[in-house]
């Protein structure tokens, strides 16, 4: 959604206000009232004269246009986002001038508006799947495939493979040690549009979370560990032959030392976290813990 957002964001910003422009603070304040209390008439009339002194002003063409299809005024509402999605085209204004051309029986046009959305960022399969004026389209299979395309474009990181390699950690975990003794408990999670796996480390004396993520620039899984101790530890790797095999370097007496965790997920769905060291670049690791991760009952 970030990239919907930032999009809304620059277009509202994007206003060309002319110096010699009569509107007012309080006129504009006045619309605002007017539009978020969704007075649509007086929404209308207040925007109308902003647009009219200030013709670049895409934010408030955009917000004419949406007072405009809340007065049910279509035909009008459809060419007022019509400008403002040229004037600084992004999936907000898509969206809402795709309402617009759906509410005039266009299909063609509210579909090439869709197409042109998932270029820039993608309309929430969510927003497209609940908005009424979409309700008739939604067994046109053009209209089903643009949401699952808009599914991939809003949520990049659920359709990549890449990102999906280490979801065998997902769970609600008792971790055991190998005498078998419950040494604390953890809940992973995946979160931000699947892209990250969230951990939440708990023992009765500690706690920590840590941030995994699949970085599409350097091909690696990081992993970021922080602790109720102040500790900090960066992890980088991937897979190797199924298993996730993070690594991380320190100093200690100034010599290097490799911290490694090795993910294994095993045939009943438990997972193994090995954890070991190796101060001779990795000739020789000497396991400094050694967890299965058994699910919640």
């Amino acid at each position: 959604m970030k990239v919907l957002c930032t999009a809304l964001i620059v277009a509202l910003a994007c206003i060309s206000i002319s110096a010699q422009s009569a509107i007012t603070p309080e006129m504009r304040t006045s619309a605002n009232d007017a539009y978020q209390k969704q007075d649509w008439k007086a929404a209308v009339a207040a925007y109308e004269k902003i647009v009219a002194a200030e013709d670049k002003n895409v934010g408030a063409r955009y917000r004419l246009g949406m007072s405009l299809l809340g007065a049910k005024a279509n035909s009008d509402a459809q060419k007022h986002l019509d400008i403002a999605m040229t004037a600084s085209p992004n999936p907000v204004f898509a969206a809402a001038l795709a309402r617009a051309y759906a509410r005039l029986g266009d299909k063609d046009k509210m579909i090439a508006i869709l197409e042109q959305s998932l270029k820039l960022g993608g309309i929430s399969p969510d927003t497209l799947n609940s908005e009424a004026d979409f309700a008739a389209f939604r067994g046109d299979a053009k209209f089903t495939d643009i949401v699952k395309r808009s599914d991939i474009a809003v949520n990049p990181c659920k359709a990549s493979p890449s990102f999906r390699e280490f979801d065998f950690w997902i769970g609600e975990w008792d971790a055991k040690n190998t005498q078998g003794v419950t040494v604390g408990s953890s809940s992973i999670q995946l979160i931000l549009g699947q892209c990250v796996i969230s951990e939440n480390w708990s023992t009765p004396v500690s706690s920590g979370k840590s941030y995994n993520i699949y970085n599409t620039a350097d091909k690696k899984w990081h992993q970021t560990w922080v602790s109720d101790k102040g500790n900090l530890t960066h992890y980088i790797g991937g897979l190797v032959d199924g298993k996730m095999v993070l690594d991380s370097e320190t100093i200690s007496n100034g010599k290097k030392v490799i911290n490694r965790m090795t993910f294994s997920k095993l045939a009943d769905g438990s997972v193994r976290q090995h954890g070991e060291t190796s101060a001779d670049e990795g000739k020789t690791w000497t396991t400094t813990f050694d967890f299965m991760y058994l699910k919640k009952k």
